[in-house]
């Protein structure tokens, strides 16, 4: 699970002085006590601080674009929606720090990893349905059209995935980016010529105009209790977050399920449906097809780690290996479910 992945940037580590420079006009000189890199994320940084009264994370972000501008944004359309940190302070890149930050909340609660590093069923049974209601929340949200969205949390790139278009992303991942580079010619062709046969699911996605995370994965899900019973208390990283079809989320977060041994998948659908998610015809497929976009994008990096590219060359031949599995799979979900 992205586990020992090499960082996609350098981490921003500004000293306390800095920091407590940066955020004065929040916490109106109260001092910074100390301050933790908190492991996780490829791109931005988090830092973990701490003052006499409170803690906080400074979110700190590579890109000198719109990103810091658009996940603020949702964050702040979230707040009492969905479990999301509060955005308290936040400051371009003409800040001190010289890029664009956010100062959030802290939020109590364990990874949903680690929950399943424990590998206790009842537990991850109870947190995955949880998981699964808070992502239908999610994508009650819809866009007048589908796209990358802008700072404003308007779409200011349309598109549309069908079968052409689908194709064409992973034809230039493959042979113009830096996947061959990393994965090798075989394996490249081995999926180029599986995306060309199973391209045409695409064409029937049906809703595209969702609210999508874009990177909702068991990392950045924080899991607590409320009321003695299982609770998810944070969704966290929302810097990739657009407007697209559900199931970019679905194939994430069922990215490393074990399809013959699945600990996940179950309670995390069932939690989906009941709380109202709608999930096409053959969704488990069309939701890995969509997932294979991303794991080709991932590889889209001129220097890549080697933890980095052996997890991903693992999960696409695992894609294309137990291709004919999935709709076995589905076919028992949906058919447990229309019994309930």
């Amino acid at each position: 699970m992205k586990a020992g992945w090499e960082r996609s940037n350098a981490w921003i580590t500004p000293n306390l002085e800095t920091v407590q420079q940066v955020l004065n006009p929040f916490l109106k000189n109260e001092e910074l006590l100390s301050q933790q890199v908190l492991s996780g994320g490829l791109n931005n940084t988090n830092i973990k601080i701490t003052t006499a009264r409170e803690r906080y994370v400074l979110r700190i972000y590579n890109a000198q674009d719109e990103t810091m501008e658009k996940e603020r944004g949702i964050l702040k359309f979230l707040k009492g929606k969905v479990p999301v940190p509060r955005v308290l302070y936040y400051g371009t890149s003409e800040s001190v720090l010289e890029h664009a930050f956010l100062l959030l909340s802290w939020v109590e609660g364990e990874q949903l990893s680690e929950v399943i590093y424990k590998d206790q069923s009842s537990q991850i049974e109870e947190a995955a349905e949880t998981v699964g209601r808070t992502l239908a929340n999610i994508h009650a949200f819809k866009f007048p059209g589908a796209g990358l969205l802008n700072g404003k949390l308007q779409v200011k790139q349309a598109f549309e995935t069908e079968e052409s278009s689908f194709l064409a992303f992973i034809e230039e991942l493959l042979f113009s980016g830096y996947a061959e580079k990393h994965i090798g010619a075989a394996l490249c062709h081995r999926v180029w010529d599986f995306a060309k046969t199973q391209g045409h699911l695409l064409n029937h996605l049906e809703n595209q105009n969702t609210l999508v995370h874009s990177d909702f994965n068991p990392l950045n899900v924080l899991v607590g209790e409320k009321d003695g019973k299982t609770a998810i208390s944070g969704v966290l990283d929302w810097e990739y977050a657009m407007s697209g079809s559900p199931l970019m989320d679905i194939g994430n977060m069922l990215r490393y399920e074990e399809v013959t041994d699945p600990k996940l998948m179950r309670p995390f659908i069932v939690g989906y449906r009941k709380q109202g998610g709608q999930l096409p015809p053959e969704w488990l497929k069309k939701a890995k097809l969509l997932d294979l976009i991303a794991l080709c994008d991932l590889l889209n990096r001129e220097t890549c780690g080697e933890n980095r590219v052996n997890d991903l060359k693992a999960l696409l031949l695992r894609t294309v290996s137990e291709w004919k599995l999935f709709e076995k799979v589905q076919s028992k979900l949906d058919e447990k479910f229309m019994k309930r």
